[in-house]
């Protein structure tokens, strides 16, 4: 009979405490799988240790980065510049595209309240010009608070722009980031702890490929909608579902995280949206699963949104699609059963 049994690892750091002060000892331990993007690669260029939440926060990060990094690759090619932003676990800001500066912007202009002390990961080193912008674009006065910026390498300049009384800003780096692709998806098991044990199931490695016959296309999608579709579906798949993400001009407005129907998703990622001061009108909406009734895309329509992707497997999927068609909206879905993206769930 084989051997069943885990190993829980080599502790590689300790934390000051768990999720709360209450909750110590806390550490993070490494499986020493020899993963270049494993937390435990990750080194300090200034600041105090990453805290427990920080560590939870970076690994969604890499999540997400990955996913985005994969969904691009596999789409077009190759990742563009990369920028996310996380607070309590989902992703608040994101951005792909040609110019490290501009994805900065968007993923800060994304939702400016919500990344207040928040993490941001890059995939691309931190100079001057950018630390700049992390720290003060869209500021009235003074500067942006920030829990940690993630990148593969900073300027020393960068460094002391960065830096914060008391080294509360960590600055975490691993030259890894630059080289994200299709296959830098984790791909080892997941565990989760339950009472008296865990679960176990195989990573979340699903990227769609939104040219393949697989996919059920209805209406027409330029190249900067699907590139908006990759990034709202990198984003929506790697946040707590029930999850509805809007994405505007490669950049996202509003995540719809955690709730109990999709119509809520909706509604929560609209007003999220609207509330950041985003004109919702032209935006692209992603939906980690079917539409069970036609009020989501309703609410969806009424906020202006041209372009969904979701899955399919509803019995009222041809009601769905015939809104969608009555408003000019166009749905891409492939099945649910392929690729539903429940995260966190």
């Amino acid at each position: 009979m084989a051997d069943t049994r885990i190993e829980l690892g080599e502790m590689t750091l300790q934390c000051k405490y768990g999720e709360n002060g209450y909750q110590t000892p806390a550490a993070l331990y490494s499986s020493g799988t020899g993963d270049l993007l494993a937390l435990d690669r990750f080194e300090v260029a200034q600041g105090t240790a990453p805290s427990y939440n920080n560590l939870c926060d970076l690994d969604r990060l890499l999540q997400t980065a990955t996913h985005m990094a994969a969904g691009f690759d596999v789409n077009f090619g190759e990742a563009p510049f990369l920028a996310v932003a996380c607070k309590h676990g989902n992703p608040c800001g994101a951005s792909a595209g040609s110019s490290p500066r501009q994805v900065v912007e968007k993923a800060v202009e994304g939702d400016l309240r919500a990344i207040f002390g928040g993490l941001v990961l890059l995939n691309f080193d931190v100079d001057e010009e950018i630390a700049e912008t992390l720290m003060v674009h869209k500021m009235d006065e003074g500067r942006r608070l920030l829990d940690g910026i993630i990148a593969p390498g900073f300027s020393q300049g960068a460094v002391e722009m960065l830096k914060r009384k008391g080294d509360k800003c960590r600055l975490l780096q691993n030259p890894a980031l630059k080289a994200m692709d299709r296959d830098s998806l984790d791909v080892a098991q997941r565990y989760r702890y339950v009472r008296g044990g865990f679960l176990a199931q195989p990573n979340f490695t699903y990227v769609p490929e939104l040219a393949s016959d697989g996919v059920e296309k209805s209406g027409e999608a330029p190249p900067a909608v699907l590139e908006d579709m990759v990034l709202a579906w990198a984003v929506g798949s790697t946040s707590n579902s029930n999850t509805v993400t809007l994405v505007k001009d490669a950049m996202l407005i509003g995540n719809g995280v955690g709730q109990q129907d999709r119509v809520g998703g909706c509604k929560l990622a609209i007003m999220r949206a609207t509330d950041a001061g985003h004109d919702t009108g032209g935006a692209v909406a992603y939906s980690d699963s079917f539409f069970p009734f036609v009020d989501g895309p309703e609410a969806l329509a009424a906020a202006g949104v041209k372009a969904i992707l979701a899955t399919s497997g509803s019995v009222r999927d041809g009601e769905v699609a015939d809104f969608c068609a009555s408003k000019g909206i166009t749905i891409f879905r492939y099945p649910d059963s392929e690729g539903r993206g429940f995260f966190g769930h």
